[in-house]
């Protein structure tokens, strides 16, 4: 199989990633966007925000703007249902060194249950340990990416995955550079996609996982910005963000989203 063909979740969720691949590939040069796999999204926050959401949204179903503030949500959320288009929210989280650190000290004090192993998908993973790691997402109402980025291959990054003894994959957690080399926030990457089998929570594995892929990122690939978005009803996710130093912020991930092309009112499910 062609990596740069595998999708993984819901038909609409795969019809949403096919039409973001393509406009990616029309606009990746300008540095207001940015991409990880999922929807192009907007991350340089200006007075047009509100028009370009829209506009994105019409063509692929949903947008997202990242760094948005918090204390403008309500406004732009009633321009754009005023449009016509339903709005989605979830709080941007970001950690800089002090997420370095706080990773590091977690792999300092957690060990890895001695059942697992840990590999990284790249591009000779087999293509069904990529799709039951997808599958291990979907079960966890994570939306998993395309193949080729889960493998490190569509964007630079990593996904690292614990396997237990019979190659079962038990956890996930990736991050993958997503901004432009000129844009305004270039060092800032997507961390996240923490996915546990529900048998196997309580035992640390996301969490050494989540800090793992951070100090990957920060030390083989520059990043100096670790973001991710996190629902207010989220508590254990909340949790684990804070405990390796990825915060909440001032800031959210503002969503439009065009029902009829997407056929939900969330990008992540």
């Amino acid at each position: 199989m062609d990596i740069h063909q595998e999708f993984f979740g819901t038909e609409s969720s795969i019809a949403l990633m096919k039409r973001s691949a393509a406009l990616w590939s029309l606009i990746k040069d300008d540095p207001r966007f940015a991409y990880y796999g999922r929807t192009v999204a907007l991350s340089d926050i200006q007075t047009d925000t509100a028009d370009i959401l829209a506009s994105v949204a019409s063509l692929l179903g949903a947008s997202v703007a990242y760094y948005f503030p918090k204390f403008k949500a309500d406004k732009l959320f009633a321009e754009l249902k005023a449009r016509g288009f339903s709005c989605d929210r979830h709080e941007h989280y970001w950690g800089g060194e002090a997420a370095y650190e706080a990773s590091r000290q977690a792999l300092d004090k957690y060990d890895l249950p001695s059942d697992l192993s840990i590999v990284a998908l790249d591009k000779m993973s087999p293509n069904e340990l990529v799709a039951d790691v997808a599958a291990l997402c979907q079960s966890c109402d994570v939306m998993p990416v395309p193949g080729a980025i889960m493998r490190g291959q569509g964007r630079r990054g990593i996904n690292l995955v614990a396997i237990d003894a019979s190659g079962a994959p038990i956890a996930s957690a990736s991050s993958f550079v997503m901004h432009h080399a000129s844009g305004a926030r270039p060092n800032d990457v997507f961390w996240g996609m923490l996915a546990t089998r529900e048998d196997r929570r309580g035992e640390k594995i996301g969490l050494i996982l989540g800090a793992k892929a951070i100090i990957h990122m920060w030390e083989k690939e520059a990043a100096r910005g670790f973001m991710t978005g996190v629902r207010l009803d989220n508590p254990s996710s909340q949790a684990l963000c804070d405990k390796l130093g990825v915060t909440d912020s001032d800031w959210i991930y503002a969503s439009c989203i065009n029902n009829e092309v997407l056929g939900r009112a969330s990008v992540t499910k």
